[in-house]
């Protein structure tokens, strides 16, 4: 779906919305919500709310949230990706993600389309309620580190730290990251953090290294540096040196997005996914039935594109019965796939209200 600034958006896997403020990328949006902040937010985790008839009642009601004005026209017609060379909030997802608060580095394509194409983003994530004083090497020869940037990162946000080529690659793969922690009140301070990370530059030409996660936004490869609750506070220093023990150094690591179909997994590789409005969405009255029926499809999609790569063998959706329209959506839909077959469900289980997708991970849609 094609957004443009001013929409009225609503956000399909959380409650709440906004307004569409700036166009990052094709794939990537900001959303100005009625907090007052401007929330990086993938395309796909968001549905254009119309402006007349009910639906627009049902939008104002619930956030009130006014379309940016632009005091002059733009001149550079060149498409946008993401401005801020320093320091932006991460998604407004980010509450939902299973994977643990911490430190991560993460390397984001430019293109979200050609993974494997085009320049590179790096960012130091603050994926934590603290703030951060952050100092970044990279690996200059065999025995020299040279400083990269260094600053302050608020909670809940990422600092982008460095831009660069394809060619640049493997300078950018490995280096140290020091770390200084920051809360307006404690009972012991945490220690400063010091790790190390090195990745092997192959990993960057292979698209299956880059996944969406729900603290960020778009497709990246990203490594766990530190989770919080693995740090050291000063006791625990103290008594390490009191005994004699030594305090380990941290060693980043790549880590794995929480995976959009896990909620919804019933055996090793099944999952089974109730389509029902009232399943998907709390307060769904006033939404007109192509409304429902467009959150019903993007979620069906997010669902059956997670389930392919995570490599399950079957899905069952649950469409009811109704009119038999979204039924013949999901069928029509499937047909794209080379990658799925697909039959009735059990009738003893399900009645006549859904459908089994098997997956046999042939990569592709016709």
């Amino acid at each position: 779906m094609k957004f443009q600034i001013g929409d009225k958006v609503k956000f399909l896997n959380q409650s709440g919305g906004g307004v569409v403020s700036r166009i990052a990328s094709p794939s990537l949006v900001y959303v100005n919500i009625e907090d007052g902040f401007e929330i990086p937010t993938a395309t796909s985790d968001l549905i254009k709310m119309e402006i007349t008839g009910k639906a627009a009642s049902f939008f104002e009601e619930d956030f009130n949230v006014s379309a940016p004005v632009r005091q002059h026209p733009e001149k550079n017609t060149e498409p946008e990706y993401e401005e801020s060379y320093g320091v932006s909030s991460l998604p407004g997802s980010l509450k939902r993600s299973a994977n643990p608060e911490g430190i991560y580095l993460a390397w984001a394509p430019h293109d979200q389309k050609w993974l494997i194409t085009g320049n590179i983003d790096l960012f130091v994530v603050n994926y934590s309620n603290l703030e951060l004083l952050y100092n970044i090497f990279q690996k200059k020869d065999k025995n020299r580190l040279c400083g990269l940037d260094y600053g302050s990162i608020p909670a809940y946000s990422k600092a982008l730290v460095a831009s660069f080529s394809r060619e640049e690659v493997e300078a950018h793969s490995e280096g140290h990251l020091q770390i200084l922690f920051h809360t307006d009140e404690t009972q012991a301070p945490y220690l400063p953090l010091n790790a190390g990370f090195k990745i092997n530059p192959v990993r960057f030409v292979k698209e299956d290294n880059y996944r969406e996660y729900a603290f960020f936004p778009g497709k990246a490869f990203i490594y766990l540096v530190s989770e919080i609750k693995s740090l050291k506070i000063v006791g625990q220093e103290v008594m390490a040196e009191k005994y004699g023990e030594e305090i380990p150094q941290v060693e980043a690591k790549q880590v794995l997005p929480e995976s959009f179909i896990s909620k919804h997994k019933t055996a090793h590789r099944e999952a089974i996914v109730d389509l029902h409005i009232e399943a998907m969405v709390v307060d769904h009255a006033r939404l007109k039935p192509e409304e429902i029926r467009d959150l019903q499809l993007a979620y069906f999609s997010r669902c059956l594109e997670a389930a392919i790569q995570e490599n399950y063998y079957k899905v069952t959706f649950i469409h009811g019965v109704g009119n038999g329209i979204l039924k013949n959506f999901l069928r029509d839909k499937l047909k794209e796939y080379r990658s799925v077959y697909f039959q009735a469900a059990p009738m003893a289980k399900f009645g006549i209200g859904a459908i089994d997708v098997m997956i046999t991970h042939e990569r592709g849609i016709e």
